[in-house]
């Protein structure tokens, strides 16, 4: 990532120690630091002996553990570390850290193409703050890589973790370097966000999803779903979803069918909410030039604009 960067900056960042700062254990660690399975471990072993330098900011892989451990304290528990290390850095430093430092982090991939398990769709959400875009405002001077679009089958890393580890970690670098420019370096011009609902609006017949960007779409049957009720309440993940075909689509608008909601309200709607949603950078919406990927979501109430 720090090549993308620094053709753009007229430096080299120093990606690991100086500038960014990776999750990932390092050769000379300690074998009995490396339980992940044991709290602040990987905490007191990595990050805290770092705390006095001073930093530009911090880039997090990781949160397929917790589509399982703690899943729904995520929301919360996420944004609060964020907090939690920019105090910790900004103080440890003496204040040459800044107290609101950039942080970025990767949406999580994919695991089992074929699986129903809404783990992942859930911790995807969760790692937004459940406002299912970065930066906002639970998460400021943050930005976000969506990776749902690069599941990977056949990846040398994750034979044995189920291909939750895709090897196109170019896809993923270019994709927060976007973001580091925009977010961290205030670098103006650089779209780094995928499309992402801005009006709702529903009839009998159809959901008109209106995009805060130009879109590329494809068409899909199912990528859409919605949630029916008798009465207007809130959908979660045990309600019943079912099928929104796309049925058109023009500059920066979908529409997709609510028949399956003919007798009923339609309650809920959401986009990709699924384990494994589409195959190699071919999910249905993309931003006007293919290359960022919309983001998933689920609404329960109609948003306003980011």
């Amino acid at each position: 990532m720090h090549l993308k960067i620094s053709s753009h900056l007229w430096y080299l960042i120093s990606v690991g120690l100086c500038y960014f700062l990776f999750r990932f254990p390092m050769p000379y660690t300690p074998s009995m630091y490396l339980s992940v399975w044991t709290n602040s471990l990987l905490w007191n072993a990595m990050i805290h002996p770092l705390l006095n330098m001073t930093i530009k900011g911090a880039i997090w892989y990781q949160g397929e553990a917790n589509t399982d451990y703690n899943q729904k304290k995520y929301s919360c528990s996420f944004p609060s570390m964020i907090d939690d290390w920019r105090m910790a850095f900004h103080q440890s430093s003496g204040g040459q850290t800044a107290p609101d430092f950039p942080f970025g982090f990767v949406q999580v991939s994919t695991y089992r193409k074929a699986s129903l398990s809404e783990g992942f769709p859930n911790i995807r959400w969760h790692q937004t703050a459940d406002y299912g875009f970065a930066p906002n405002l639970r998460m400021k001077n943050t930005f976000m890589a969506v990776a749902m679009d690069l599941g990977d089958e056949m990846s040398p890393f994750g034979r044995m973790m189920q291909c939750m580890h895709p090897k196109w970690y170019q896809d993923v670098a270019y994709r927060l370097s976007l973001g580091a420019r925009a977010v961290a370096y205030g670098e103006e011009g650089v779209s780094f966000q995928g499309p992402f609902p801005s009006r709702v609006l529903v009839n009998d017949q159809y959901i008109n999803v209106t995009y805060d960007q130009r879109v590329s779409v494809t068409q899909s049957k199912d990528i859409f779903q919605i949630c029916c009720s008798v009465v207007k309440v809130p959908c979660d993940t045990l309600s019943l979803w079912v099928p929104a075909p796309i049925m058109q689509w023009g500059l920066s608008a979908i529409q997709v069918s609510s028949n399956y909601c003919s007798l009923n309200h339609v309650a809920g709607l959401r986009y990709a909410w699924r384990d494994w949603p589409c195959d190699f950078k071919a999910c249905p919406v993309y931003s006007a030039d293919g290359v960022l990927p919309a983001p998933p979501f689920t609404l329960n109430r109609w948003p306003d604009k980011r």
